[in-house]
């Protein structure tokens, strides 16, 4: 198997961090991979030491000069198989494919999220046969596919083998450095990112509305544009500055997350997913709004709590009576840890993917053959 991701957006998020683990995989069992990002990305340094190949072409133009310098990656790597997320990703890579005449393509969906494809992306799946990759059945009987596609489910996960139980040394310090107020009361760390501002606000109107009775509860929010002025000034309007701790995007998440005794997710799709799944197998309860994301990873009042959406004041008890209960935050940061390990390990996703790649290698263009 010769596999070829491509990843055009410029910011580090989930999705790039599901390809990179998947390709991680595919270069550990002898593969060649090639890893093609944007010019101007940051994710090359996301992925140090990956033991794969990474490639650069400007996406920042038109489609069809991107396509046409990837066509030049795919005849130089001959993949067999080219991992691709959007529409517009989708239309690139199905033109360069046709015109390299090699490779078959899997559309990745992104956790929670439908898909919808627009004419682009109809036109690169008859160009070259494509497999549509899923992280969730339910996410599969909601999208709009083209007649006889394929599909193969893989499941996010993760290996709880890489996760700390207990920090120590220079992660124990960097935590303790990065959260100094967390050494009193309790401390929440909320995973934030810049396309769910409604849910880092409903974080804050939480707290709140649990400062008064719960004066030592501090919130730390960390992850792209989390320090940003408008955020500031939200917290400000709820005069919650001196409890509330913007931490900005930081490569020490993990450290962070283990530090906290409670963890509220504020993001969408992979990274919410990701972010659930980093919370529960570090040990630490996950406190997010409901949304079919939430409903499959967290096992409401036994791994986290499952807020209803928009409804702060509710939360705000739900949390308050967690509070009260450290037995409870701990049994609960036990089951999350087990849940990881039975139901979300990195092993069936890992497959999911191969699945996926040896269907698109099959044929050469159009859709699989019905079996």
């Amino acid at each position: 198997m010769r596999p070829l991701f491509l990843y055009t957006g410029v910011e580090w998020s989930g999705s790039a961090r599901a390809f990179s683990v998947a390709a991680r995989a595919f270069a550990e069992a002898g593969d060649p991979v090639t890893f093609v990002v944007d010019h101007q990305a940051n994710v090359r340094e996301h992925v140090p030491g990956a033991g794969f190949d990474m490639a650069e072409l400007d996406a920042s133009g038109g489609w069809l000069n991107a396509a046409l310098a990837l066509r030049k990656i795919l005849r130089q790597k001959n993949p067999d198989v080219v991992f691709v997320h959007t529409d517009r990703e989708h239309l690139i890579a199905g033109v360069a494919c046709w015109l390299a005449r090699r490779g078959g393509i899997v559309r990745r969906t992104p956790a929670g999220t439908r898909l919808s494809m627009g004419t682009g992306a109809r036109i690169a799946a008859r160009l070259r046969r494509t497999v549509y990759l899923f992280t969730h059945e339910a996410d599969v009987r909601a999208a709009v596919l083209p007649r006889d596609a394929k599909t193969v489910v893989a499941e996010l996960g993760v290996d709880p083998t890489h996760y700390p139980v207990d920090l120590e040394g220079e992660e124990l310090a960097q935590a303790e450095a990065a959260t100094p107020e967390s050494d009193k009361g309790s401390h929440f760390l909320c995973i934030y990112d810049l396309h769910a501002r409604g849910r880092a606000a409903m974080a804050i109107r939480t707290l709140a509305m649990l400062a008064p009775r719960h004066p030592s509860v501090h919130l730390f929010v960390v992850g792209p544009g989390s320090d940003y002025e408008d955020v500031r000034m939200h917290i400000a309007a709820v005069d919650l500055l001196p409890r509330v701790s913007l931490l900005g995007e930081r490569d020490d998440v993990a450290s962070l997350i283990a530090a906290a005794d409670l963890g509220w997710v504020a993001c969408e799709g992979d990274e919410a997913a990701f972010a659930m799944l980093d919370m529960m197998a570090l040990g630490v309860p996950v406190v997010t709004a409901e949304d079919a994301i939430a409903r499959r990873y967290v096992a409401d009042g036994i791994s986290g709590l499952v807020v209803p959406w928009g409804d702060a004041a509710l939360a705000a008890g739900m949390v308050a009576g967690l509070l009260a209960s450290p037995e409870r935050i701990d049994a609960m940061g036990e089951a999350a840890r087990a849940r990881v390990a039975r139901d979300f390990g990195e092993r069936a996703m890992l497959e999911g993917f191969d699945r996926a790649a040896s269907l698109a290698r099959d044929g050469k263009r159009g859709h699989a053959p019905q079996q």
